[in-house]
């Protein structure tokens, strides 16, 4: 993706942390996997996926992995827009099967201090919550607002 793909998806609030974005929305991992992002704030990060075949389970749901990644990942941008934090634990409690053809994650800020960063993160499908977690991030360098 570049800088213009991501117009109406990257508020204002973040434009001045697309140098950090840009790299997210474009790591390998998040490209073969198929994430998007919906929108991108300061506060607040949403990916969409499409559930690939390959993504599914033996029983034909989107495979708990699949689930997981994408959280994970919307976790890792909203962690990385203001600089560099590498996660640090996480703790995923799955709710029902991933039944339909498109995921959604949400994460948001629970707490942000100097060195720490709780986020809550949300997985939805069929507009229904499939899994919720708490992910925390290491902040990597003092960031000044």
């Amino acid at each position: 993706m570049e800088k213009e793909d991501l117009r109406g998806i990257v508020a204002a609030d973040a434009e001045p942390f697309m140098d950090n974005i840009l790299p997210m929305v474009n790591a390998p991992y998040c490209v073969a996997c198929g994430l998007r992002p919906v929108s991108i704030t300061r506060d607040r990060v949403v990916m969409h996926k499409t559930v690939l075949p390959s993504d599914r389970n033996s029983n034909g749901f989107a495979h708990g992995g699949a689930i997981y990644s994408l959280m994970d990942h919307t976790f890792a941008i909203l962690s990385n827009i203001e600089g560099p934090a590498v996660g640090q634990s996480t703790c995923v409690n799955f709710y029902r099967p991933g039944r339909g053809n498109e995921l959604e994650a949400e994460a948001r800020f629970i707490n942000v201090s100097r060195s720490i960063y709780s986020i809550e993160v949300r997985a939805t499908g069929d507009g229904k919550l499939i899994a919720s977690g708490t992910f925390n991030a290491f902040r990597l360098k003092e960031i000044h607002k």
